[in-house]
């Protein structure tokens, strides 16, 4: 029903250098919800625009439910589309506002007032239908234009930042509603954001988009645990990963990772990774999300071979948790620790980095060495 296929898709705008989507290449299942996500001009909402049919398409093509689309016009391509900024006609109640692509489809009164009805009903908005859209907060408004997209009942919705414009709180409620929508209708969803909090709590799958080019394509907990290469790794996870810089070196047999200010033995399942890279070893990064830096006793107990002297500088307290940020060379490690901690800015502490948790990256590609590893073998 609601498949997507960009094959080989491009966007060139003119007098740019570079195309702003490059060699955009992806299937998407009927029913997923794909999340393309990464920083301001990374190519997300051009690429959702060609799909939409409100950008054309350079080279390439699309296909929605295996039908070519590239030069069908958008209100033929049984689609719905959630704007950042509402889109709603200030002069029209929220029911005619919600019901006015079904009257311009010509779909009979009373079916029109059913899926009106019910869409109102499964978003909470039915007690303001009567009401224009300067009476409503920014989260009703949200909603009516969900509402709107949902009873055209399309094949494929899509979402442009539908979230950016709402508070904190709202922005989690209404998070949760679109999640719970999906699980409901089933429908296939591309959605846009920049915030990789929503991308992680919404989509089974997401892009992470840079400069036009997809940088990796996966699962959220997959991407979270395996980035493919340094961007995705900085980009995804809060606060983002440690990086290191320093060399893989061999000692007696060993893996050791080394640079001015310490010398940590890599445990053996790197192994198989570091022997089938092809990157430069003496130029290496490596990654460490501050959940795998410790400065609790039983890790410092646990872990003696994985210790570092760090200086705090600044401590973060979170509720739940307290983040330590610890000078250990010339850069700030970030280390999540538990909410009571004693531990203040000006002492100086043993950590641990635990080194079956880290990530090796290319020093001057950013690939990860562990993909690199897996193509060599």
């Amino acid at each position: 029903m609601g498949s997507i296929t960009f094959d080989h898709v491009y966007k060139y705008y003119k007098g740019e250098a570079r195309p702003s989507v490059n060699d955009f290449h992806l299937e998407v299942a009927d029913g997923e919800f794909l999340v393309l996500v990464g920083p301001s001009g990374c190519g997300k909402s051009t690429t959702l625009r060609m799909l939409a049919g409100l950008e054309e398409v350079s080279q390439g093509e699309i296909h929605i439910d295996g039908k070519f689309m590239n030069y069908v016009s958008p209100k033929n391509r049984d689609i719905a589309m959630v704007f950042q900024n509402y889109a709603l006609y200030p002069n029209l109640s929220v029911y005619e506002n919600m019901s006015l692509g079904l009257q311009l489809h010509k779909v009979a009164k009373h079916e029109i007032e059913l899926r009106v009805n019910r869409a109102a009903k499964m978003l909470e908005i039915s007690h303001v239908l009567s009401k224009k859209p300067g009476q409503l907060s920014g989260g009703q408004k949200q909603r009516v234009a969900l509402g709107r997209a949902l009873v055209r009942e399309p094949q494929v919705f899509l979402m442009d930042e539908p979230l950016s414009n709402l508070d904190a709180k709202l922005r989690t409620q209404t998070r949760m509603e679109i999640s719970k929508l999906h699980s409901q209708l089933k429908t296939t969803m591309v959605y846009v954001t920049h915030d990789q909090t929503e991308a992680m709590t919404m989509g089974t799958r997401i892009v992470v988009m840079k400069q036009g080019d997809i940088q990796q394509v996966a699962p959220p907990q997959q991407l979270y645990d395996e980035p493919a290469n340094l961007f995705v790794a900085g980009f995804i996870g809060s606060p983002q990963m440690n990086f290191i810089e320093g060399a893989i070196v061999s000692i007696d047999g060993e893996y050791y990772f080394e640079n001015k200010r310490m010398r940590l033995i890599i445990p053996e399942r790197y192994r198989p990774y570091i022997a089938g890279a092809t990157s430069n070893l003496r130029q290496v990064i490596m990654g460490v999300r501050p959940e795998a830096v410790h400065c609790e006793a039983w890790a410092l107990e646990r872990y003696p071979d994985w210790q570092v002297n760090a200086a705090i500088e600044m401590r973060e307290q979170m509720g739940s948790d307290t983040y330590l940020y610890a000078a250990c060379g010339e850069g700030l490690i970030t280390c999540r620790t538990e909410a009571l901690t004693g531990i203040r800015p000006g002492d100086s502490v043993p950590i641990v980095i635990r080194m079956d948790k880290v990530h090796f990256f290319d020093g001057e590609s950013g690939i990860s060495l562990t993909k690199q590893g897996e193509h060599a073998s």
